[in-house]
């Protein structure tokens, strides 16, 4: 086994680890915690794979749109995560104050 495929199982068991753990976290808390245990499985498992694509490939293509992809879901994820949090908050918001207007406080 030479050592670009060390690096190669090495990254690709971390990025695919990280991508477990945070599917485990989604089990625990509430949306909002779920939102924290997605961060690192949708900005740094990308990066890993990625890095991985690499090692495993000599192909500048491959390479290239691997890394552009992680860029893509690196750049994209918080504001989806955000958004996401937003429309749950207004939501949670909005059915407490119509809740509270129900018993009449």
């Amino acid at each position: 086994m030479s050592a670009a495929e060390i690096v190669q199982y090495v990254l690709l068991f971390a990025g695919v680890g990280t991508v477990l753990l945070s599917c485990l976290g989604l089990f625990v808390g509430d949306a909002f915690d779920r939102l924290h245990y997605l961060g690192p499985a949708t900005v740094l498992a990308p990066f890993l794979i990625a890095g991985a694509v690499i090692a495993s490939f000599s192909s500048f293509e491959a390479g290239t749109k691997s890394i552009l992809l992680a860029i893509s879901l690196a750049l994209s994820s918080p504001v989806l995560t955000h958004a996401t949090a937003r429309s749950g908050f207004s939501r949670r918001s909005r059915h407490t104050s119509s809740a509270d207007k129900k018993a009449g406080t």
